[in-house]
Formats: structure tokens, sequence, C-alpha cells
């Protein structure tokens, strides 16, 4: 190293505690592509974008030598659980903000290094207060794009849908009414929760529309499209109206993603004919992409809708009056970016069912323009969210370290011991009547700002 000389290695924890340490020889500095990566089952060769760098992260060999070596690796081994943002200053590399991340390795060698604990652990560097400057749509235009992909998707399964015969159509009424009584069943206590509109009475009469046109679906060219047609659009219709609710997202995206499993479950197993194998993939796939898009721009919407609510809540002096859109809780920073995380796998869920299906039934797949509308529909929802994320609060917990009062408690954290804070601490804690009067020493208190 002859550029510059090397810093003491030195790992401050989100709670203010240093922890100094030796290291073995040498370092190591791995720094991720962001690449999307996209394959189509009738095509050779992939679509590949790059999208710039992702994750840095720094694996370290973390030495505490001496009497007490012991004692401080406990105190940095627990150190490493809490769960904010840490402080690394690496010998080579120089100061990050870090979360630990990966497996935590301790050796105790007692031949070869008796006085001596290694901490093996890697430490990713991540954004902290620095907006993100992702490519983003706007709430407008990502429900624009929701239309074009719904449009797109509608006709794909109408188009594509063959009954010749009786028996084929019974086949496609049968799986089209099983899977509709599986959109009632995940999706109707979603829709039951907005209770200033109508949307679980919108939900009840569309569901029972989709079963109308289902047992009037026939093979008759003209029927099969214009009501396959109808079939898909209120299906998506169904998927829309609960992901657009203000009710806690983490509940939303808890009851797309059962209903997803539960049609890939249902429908794993192929029934017999070419024709019928053909149209349960169809039915299949509108539900699973629908279910996808839905979920995907709602959560997007209502986390945008969140962090605009939250902007406002800093500006205006009325606070107490300030309801949530998240509909329950606080949507914290963390759990955005959880959330973008969870739609991510629900997308490489369904595109895993949809390879496997085509692989082994030999489909040629004429869905390219659906299937690119809904990836670029995920991720547009998905940089919705990671943008608008630096926007709301970061959770952070205390363990007190005496009794305390609500009103001090509430001065040190927010700032302010206006009611709406005293009454946020309440509902974030759980607080009942006693912890008002006094919160008792070694209680870990959850607060966000």
């Amino acid at each position: 190293m002859d550029d510059r000389e090397l810093l003491e290695a030195k790992y401050t924890a989100p709670s203010g505690k240093e922890f100094v340490f030796l290291w073995e020889k040498s370092f190591s500095k791995n720094t991720e592509l962001k690449t999307g990566v996209f394959t189509f089952p009738d095509r050779n060769g992939a679509h590949v974008q790059h999208q710039g760098g992702g994750a840095v992260s720094f694996t370290i060999t973390c030495i505490f030598n001496g009497d007490n070596h012991i004692t401080r690796a406990d105190e940095f081994e627990a150190a490493l659980y809490e769960k904010e943002p840490a402080e690394l200053q690496h010998p080579v590399y120089g100061i990050f903000k870090v979360i630990p991340t990966g497996n935590i390795s301790r050796e105790n060698d007692l031949i070869n290094a008796v006085n001596e604990t290694h901490i093996t652990i890697t430490f990713t560097e991540t954004i902290t207060d620095d907006p993100l400057n992702l490519e983003t749509v706007t709430a407008d235009e990502l429900e624009k794009r929701f239309d074009e992909f719904s449009e797109a998707a509608a006709a794909d399964f109408a188009e594509n849908l063959t009954i010749e015969n009786i028996s084929e159509q019974l086949q496609i009424q049968s799986s089209l009414e099983t899977q509709a009584n599986l959109l009632n069943d995940n999706l109707s206590e979603i829709a039951m929760a907005d209770r200033k509109r109508n949307t679980f009475a919108d939900f009840i009469t569309s569901i029972n529309e989709l079963k109308n046109n289902i047992k009037s679906l026939t093979g008759k060219i003209e029927n099969t499209i214009t009501t396959g047609l109808n079939i898909a659009r209120l299906a998506l219709h169904i998927m829309k109206m609960p992901s657009r609710i203000f009710v806690d997202v983490m509940e939303k995206i808890k009851g797309y993603t059962l209903l997803i499993k539960q049609i890939t479950n249902q429908f794993k197993n192929d029934p017999i004919g070419v024709n019928n194998i053909k149209n349960a993939f169809l039915s299949t796939r509108l539900v699973l992409t629908g279910a996808a898009a839905s979920v995907a721009c709602g959560a997007a919407l209502g986390i945008a809708a969140t962090s605009t609510e939250t902007a406002n809540e800093t500006n205006t002096a009325d606070n107490e009056k300030k309801t949530s859109n998240t509909g329950g809780g606080v949507m914290s920073r963390e759990t955005a970016v959880e959330i973008a995380a969870q739609l991510k796998e629900l997308l490489n869920v369904i595109q895993d069912f949809e390879d496997k299906k085509i692989e082994q039934n030999n489909f040629i797949d004429t869905n390219a323009n659906a299937h690119l509308l809904l990836i670029e529909l995920v991720h547009d929802s998905i940089n919705l969210i990671l943008n608008v994320s630096f926007s709301l609060p970061m959770r952070h917990t205390i363990k007190l370290d005496r009794d305390r009062n609500i009103i001090e408690l509430s001065a040190e954290l927010y700032k302010s011991v206006d009611n709406y804070y005293i009454d946020k601490l309440i509902m974030e804690n759980n607080f009942n009547i006693d912890d008002i009067e006094i919160i008792p020493m070694g209680r870990e208190v959850l607060y966000y700002v």
C-alpha cells in the first residue's frame, strides 16, 4: 500500500459502541453488477440490461487478542445483531455506512492462537440518506402501464383459447370456476376492509358476473373470443380492486402471495388432451400474471401515497388529523425495501412456473408482448417503491437505561410533545395504562424517524 497509510480497523455499532480489532493479512472487496437477464422459451439467446453497480461488500476476519479477548468478541458479536446502519473504518478501502450480512463465523484456536478470537463477517455498504436516482414513473403512468398490460393479457387469453368439443368446454369452465373461487377466497377479505367505498360490493358483483360469463363460454369462435375477453377483463378487474385500497400493504402481499401459491399448486398437474393443457395454461397464466401486476402496482401506489403523506405530516401543525395510507401501522424505509424484494420474488415464482409448463408441453409461446409488459410493470413498481422509500422514516429501537416518562421520551425521540407523537409512541409499542405513567428500565422502545 504505497498510495496511503492503512487506517485503524474499527467498527462503530448503531448504539455508538466502538470496536477496534486486528485483521488477517489480506482483504477482499466485492461489487455486484446489476444486470437483468430475460429469456424467452421460444427464442434462443437472452435480452440483457445493465443497470450499473449493486451492493459493495467487504469480508473481514476481525481478530481480538489479549486477556479479555473473549469478552470483547462476545460484545462485538452482540453488536452485529443491532439492526440499524453501522460505520466500518476499513484499513484499506476507507469509511462506509454498512449492515452486517450473511453468516457470523467465529473461531477459537486453542492450540495455535490461544489468546485470540477470530470473527469473520461480511459488511455490506448501505445507502442511508442520499436520495436514489432511479428511473421511475409517476402514479398515473404506472396505472396506464397496468391498463396496457391488462389489455395485452386479456387478448392473449381470448385469442389463444381453443374449444373444439363439449368435453373441452366443460374442462376450461371447470378450471375457470376453480380460479374464480380462489380469487374470492383470497381477496374478498382485503376488499371487505375498505369501509369508505363500495369496493366489497363491487368485488362481489364482479365475481358473480365473472361466473356468469364462464357458464356462457362455448366453442363457437365468436363466443370464445368475445366471452373470453369479458372473462379475462373481469378477472383482472377483480384482482385490481383489492390492490388499490388503503389497507396494510404487507397484508395485501400476504393475500396475493397465498393466491399465487394456491393457483400454482392447484394447476401443477396438466389435464388430459392437447387443447385442455393449453387452455388450462392460458387461464392459469392470466390469474398468476394478473395477481403479480395488481399487487406490484397497488403496493407501489400505496407506498408512494404514504411517502407524500409523511412529508405533509412534517410540514403541518394539524398532525393529529392525519391518517395512514398503509391502513394501519407505520410504513418504514426497511419495510418498503422488504416489500420491493418480495415483489421481485413473486415475479420469479411466476416466471419459473410458466417456463416449466412451456418446456414440459413444447408450447410455442406467443405472449411476448404481455410478458414484457408485466416485467416492465413490476420493475417500474419496484423502482418507484425504492425511490420514495427515502422519504419514509427509518425504524429504530432503544433499550431504556432507566425508568422514563412518556412525555420526556417523546421529547427526546421525536423532538416534540404534541399529542400526535405521544399517541404514535403508545400505538407503536402497545403501551398500557401503567406504561403511559412510567415506562420501566430495560423496556425496548420502537420509534420511527
